[in-house]
């Protein structure tokens, strides 16, 4: 969490389960499947909505599948990454991805494996950037 807070990020998990079994979630040690000790909130979507709306709910068991979604100021979901039940997610790359955006968000643009501390390109000066790359 103190990384996304450093970029001003807000973060909310979602799942399916009711906030009773969230609750549970809470309360049982990592060691024991459980999430005690996690610092994102996490909002329930009994009814699915969400995961629906957002193209990640696996209709044939009711679940929804691995999502980040990475959503502008403005409302605009500008990134998403989804994967199947069996894969996690991937913290670093999901900041990485967060830091051009909020670079790209000052009017420039982040070529391949760009990331932060690394040259992004002024689109009025990009043949400047281009000359260096080989």
């Amino acid at each position: 969490m103190p990384e996304f807070q450093k970029r001003n990020a807000d973060v909310l998990a979602v799942s399916c389960d009711s906030e009773y079994s969230h609750r549970a979630w809470t309360n049982t040690p990592r060691q024991q499947l459980g999430v005690a000790g996690i610092e994102v909130p996490l909002a329930a979507d009994f009814t699915k909505t969400i995961s629906r709306d957002y193209g990640v709910l696996f209709e044939e068991n009711g679940i929804s599948l691995r999502g980040v979604f990475l959503v502008n100021p403005e409302g605009t979901v500008v990134s998403e990454t989804v994967n199947f039940f069996s894969v996690g997610r991937n913290i670093d790359e999901i900041l990485r991805t967060l830091d051009a955006f909020q670079e790209a968000g000052k009017g420039m643009v982040c070529p391949v494996n760009w990331s932060k501390g690394r040259e992004a390109i002024n689109p009025k000066k990009a043949s400047e950037y281009f000359e260096k790359v080989k």
